[in-house]
């Protein structure tokens, strides 16, 4: 085959791993939860779940703040996490959590949180063990498996 035919071989594998890799960008970036109506609830159970701890932060800190919005944006629209567009209504449903805090904050804290969960070992740690508890408490409420 010559060298200029031989590209139409390479354009197709090219076509097939897009393809691929549309497909699973597709699967990651699906949410867990499509209903952002959940979002106060699952404010109160974070908050809940500090205070349980054998030495509970104050769950109006900024660090608490970003653990939480890493976890709603995972439930939610994982892909803001990679860098995606953050969905229609989520930001004024978290603003309505954390009334004394602008939408403006809130999404400068949504562009710091991947970079601390990827750079702190103890924040990652801390986000792990509220999510899976959060994750507990949406199985015990039927609203996922």
């Amino acid at each position: 085959m010559t060298k200029e035919f031989s590209s139409i071989v390479e354009l197709k594998s090219i076509r097939e791993q897009k393809s691929r890799l549309s497909e699973r960008e597709q699967e990651l970036s699906s949410p867990i939860l499509t209903d952002f109506s959940l979002i106060p609830e699952i404010y109160e159970w974070f908050k809940e779940i500090l205070s349980g701890m054998a030495c509970p932060p104050n769950p109006d800190s900024v660090t608490q703040r970003k653990k939480f919005l890493f976890i709603v944006l995972f439930l939610f629209a994982p892909s803001v996490l990679a860098g995606g567009r953050l969905p229609n209504g989520i930001r004024a449903e978290i603003s309505g959590v954390f009334p004394d805090v602008s939408p403006c904050v809130i999404s400068n804290n949504i562009a710091d949180v991947s970079f601390i969960y990827q750079q702190y070992k103890d924040f990652r740690q801390d986000i792990e063990y509220l999510y899976n508890q959060i994750l507990e408490r949406l199985k015990v409420k039927g609203l996922i498996k």
